[in-house]
C-alpha cells in the first residue's frame, strides 16, 4: 500500500467521522430549538376504501396538516420527547461513525505496515459489526415518535408509522462479524505439520538372549578366554 494513498484515506476517513458526529449533534439540537413548533412525520394510510376522503384534509384535527405528495403529517405543539426521538436516529449513527472511524483508522495503519493480521484487529472488526447493528437498531426510533405523535392528534385509526427497522443493517454485521473470525484465524499463524510418530523397533535377540556383536573386535577380545588347547 502506498504511502500516499494510506495518508489520503486516513484524511476522508477521519473527516468523514468528524462531520458524521458534528451533524448528529447539530441535528440533534435543531430539533429540541424547535419545541413547541411543528413536527414533521412520516405516516402510512391504514384505512378503508370509503375512508380515503380523510386524505384530503377536510376532517383532519386542528394544528394537522397532510402532504399528500411524501405522506407527512405535520403536527403543531411538538414536544422535546418527540423531537428527540424523532431525529435520534441520525445522533446516533453520527456517533457511530465517529468510532468506527478511529477504527478503520487504526486497520489502516496496520494494513500500511503490512501486519494485516495483527493482534487486535479482529477485535476491531468486530465493534464495527456492533457499531453497524446499533446503527441499523436505531432507525426504529422515529417510529416510535410518528407513533407518538399520531396517538396525540388522535388520528391512531387512520394513519400508522411509517419508519421501520431495515435488515440491511444485519446483513452487513454478519459479514464482519465473519470477517472477524477470519481474522482471528489469520492471527494465530499457519499450524505446523503434525508429524506421525515413528513406531519402536524392538532390538534382535538370539535364541538366547541379545545377539552379541559380530564386529572385528568382538572375536579379538575373548580368542583365548577359556581355550582348552591352549
Amino acid at each position: 500500500m502506498s504511502h500516499l494513498f494510506a495518508l489520503l484515506a486516513r484524511y476522508v476517513i477521519r473527516l468523514t467521522g468528524t462531520v458524521g458526529v458534528l451533524w448528529g449533534v447539530a441535528y440533534m439540537i435543531n430539533g429540541i430549538t424547535q419545541v413547541p413548533a411543528g413536527i414533521a412525520v412520516r405516516v402510512t394510510p391504514s384505512l378503508e376504501s370509503g375512508d380515503h376522503l380523510r386524505l384530503g384534509g377536510r376532517e383532519l384535527p386542528a394544528g394537522v396538516r397532510l402532504d399528500d405528495g411524501d405522506l407527512s403529517l405535520y403536527v403543531e405543539g411538538s414536544t422535546v420527547a418527540e423531537q428527540v426521538l424523532s431525529r435520534a436516529d441520525v445522533l446516533v449513527s453520527g456517533l457511530c461513525m465517529g468510532v468506527a472511524a478511529l477504527l478503520l483508522i487504526a486497520l489502516l495503519n496496520s494494513f500500511a505496515r503490512g501486519r494485516p493480521f495483527q493482534r487486535g484487529n479482529p477485535a476491531r472488526i468486530a465493534w464495527l459489526a456492533v457499531l453497524v447493528t446499533v446503527s441499523g437498531c436505531a432507525s426504529v426510533l422515529p417510529g416510535i415518535a410518528e407513533g407518538i405523535v399520531i396517538d396525540r392528534v388522535g388520528l391512531a385509526g387512520t394513519f400508522r408509522p411509517s419508519s421501520g427497522p431495515s435488515w440491511v443493517p444485519v446483513v452487513g454485521a454478519v459479514l464482519l462479524f465473519a470477517l472477524a473470525l477470519a481474522f482471528r484465524e489469520g492471527a494465530k499463524g499457519p499450524r505446523a505439520p503434525e508429524t506421525p510418530e515413528t513406531p519402536e523397533v524392538p532390538a534382535a535377540t538370539g535364541p538366547t538372549g541379545p545377539t552379541e556383536s559380530t564386529g572385528p573386535g568382538a572375536g579379538a577380545g575373548t580368542a583365548g578366554v577359556g581355550d582348552p588347547r591352549g
